[in-house]
Formats: structure tokens, sequence, C-alpha cells
């Protein structure tokens, strides 16, 4: 058996460090982890690079600021001998973006998916826009003509300012939406929708969400689950509605370990095996072992 997983995020949702933690963690040996190295295709030296920026602390450049770049990683099963092949399509968040706000997909996206046996979906949790309550996101928005023939002018967070002179508002205009102001999770919710109608071949599929940087939502006590549900309720309620073309799993994960810029907590880290530093949280256990979902994708096909 032989099946092939598709990864995919928006900008920033922590693709890029997870694929470094994992090409670390599958060639290091450092710690217990289910699946192992078959192959790879795509750009040794880039994988080698993210994965010594992650192993130093560096910031993992994100494939936007680097080119393109396709990666496949063939692992292999250590307890069945099932293998799986984890596609990383240009790991650039943009691609996604451009899917929900342009409608347009690369091919090479859409002959993975239709060959796809599972999906990992990437969402990060430290996300604020979308922790926003309805209070704080009304108070953004443009102020509203009061009726009585004066409206309110005073500038908001989404107020375009022209001509201003030394503190002087001489005109403003409010900014139309746009596309690029649709929040996190119904962008999520686009992209999922998108893979329920053509051009994508409409069938039943494994999901693995991926809730990164879970270090900084752990003190919270939610288990994954509970996370999504309480905090992008609209992509909780997708999921829960299409069960019958999504069986989904939830996993935290935390792939750097710590926060870049708390330099006591990057100390104490760089005294463990790098592969320590990783952690996750899904359905039955915890630890340090981030090839977990994808060995539950194989174990389902």
């Amino acid at each position: 058996m032989n099946a092939n997983f598709v990864i995919i995020g928006l900008p920033a949702s922590g693709k890029t460090t997870f694929l470094a933690a994992l090409w670390h963690l599958i060639e290091a040996d450092e710690t217990e982890c289910r699946l192992k190295l078959d192959s790879y295709e795509g750009d040794l030296k880039y994988l080698n690079s993210i994965a010594e920026a992650w192993r130093t602390f560096r910031e993992v450049p994100r494939t936007s600021q680097v080119g393109d770049i396709d990666v496949a990683i063939q692992l292999v099963d250590s307890v069945t001998g099932s293998k799986g092949r984890a596609f990383f399509p240009d790991l650039a968040g943009e691609t996604f973006d451009v899917q929900v706000e342009a409608r347009r997909c690369r091919p090479i996206f859409r002959k993975n998916v239709d060959a796809d046996d599972g999906i990992l979906l990437f969402i990060n949790t430290n996300s604020r826009q979308d922790s926003l309550s309805i209070v704080e996101l009304n108070s953004m928005m443009p102020p509203d003509d009061s009726g009585d023939g004066t409206a309110d002018t005073r500038p908001s967070a989404s107020t375009v300012i022209e001509g201003e002179k030394e503190g002087d508002l001489t005109a403003s205009v409010q900014a139309e939406w746009e596309p690029k102001k649709v929040p996190a999770q119904v962008r999520i919710v686009q992209i999922l929708s998108d893979l329920l109608r053509s051009p994508f071949t409409p069938r039943k599929r494994q999901l693995v969400v991926i809730l990164s940087a879970w270090d900084v939502v752990a003190s919270s006590r939610l288990s994954p689950p509970e996370w999504l549900a309480a905090n992008m309720p609209l992509v909780d309620q997708f999921l829960q509605t299409n069960d019958n073309s999504f069986v989904t799993q939830i996993y935290g994960v935390s792939a750097q370990g710590v926060s870049l810029d708390n330099s006591e907590a990057v100390d104490r880290a760089a005294k463990l095996p790098p592969s320590h530093r990783i952690s996750i949280i899904g359905p039955s256990k915890s630890g340090h072992d981030i090839t977990e979902p994808l060995a539950w994708l194989i174990s389902t096909n």
C-alpha cells in the first residue's frame, strides 16, 4: 500500500516549520518515531537548510521568500511496513490565498488532490484576527451615517486618509471591502468546500487538522478539538456538518517548541536534543513524534 497525502494551509500556518522538524526527526534518529524515511522528491539542499535553521533557533524561511518548491517525502511505517507519500505543494500559503481570492489553483495541486488518500490541514492557533470578539470587530468597521444628515467622519481602523497636512484631515475615504479582508477561518472553510466540487473530484477524504504553535495556547487546558470549537467555530461546524465528506482527526503541534522571542526559553530548549523540543497532543497520547498524524492516515488506507 502506498498512500498519498497533500499538505495545505494559509500563509504562516506552520507548514514549513513542521516540514523542517519532520525532516530532522526522521533523519536524526534521536527519539522514537513510527514512520521512517524511505525516499524524497525535491530540493535536498532546501530541506537541509530549513532543518538547520530549525535546529539553531533561527526563523525558518518561508517558501515565498525562496521561490516555489515542491517537496514530497516517502515514509514507511516501522510497524506495518505500509508506505505513504507526503506532498508539500510549493509550501507557500499565498497559493491558497489565491485560490480563495481569485478562485484559481495550480494544475499540479489539483492533480495531487485528486490522487490523494488524505490531507493535512494546518491552522495557526496564534491568529489574532480570528480571536477577536464581535465588539472588537465592530470597533474596526467604518462609522455609519447617523441618519440625521451628519456622518461620523472620525478616522477608524478601516479608513484611508488622504491629503493629511500638519495634522489636518482635509479628506477621508472609506476603504472598500476586498477579498484580502476575509478572516482565516472563512478562507479555510472555502478551501475545504472547494474539494467538494469541480474541478476537484468529490469523495470521502481522511483529514488531519494540525493546530500549529500549540505551545501558545496549551495553558488554556483545552484539548485540540475543544480549542477548534471555541476559537474557530465556523471550521468546526463545517467539519461536523460534512462528516460524510471528511473523516477528521485533530492534533495540537508545537514543531518549534518555544517562541524565538523568548531568550530564556530558547536557552532552556538548547540543552535538549532538538527532537525533544517537538511536542504533539493527539486523540490518544502526547509526545515528540510528529509522524503520528501521517501514521494515522497510512493506517486508514
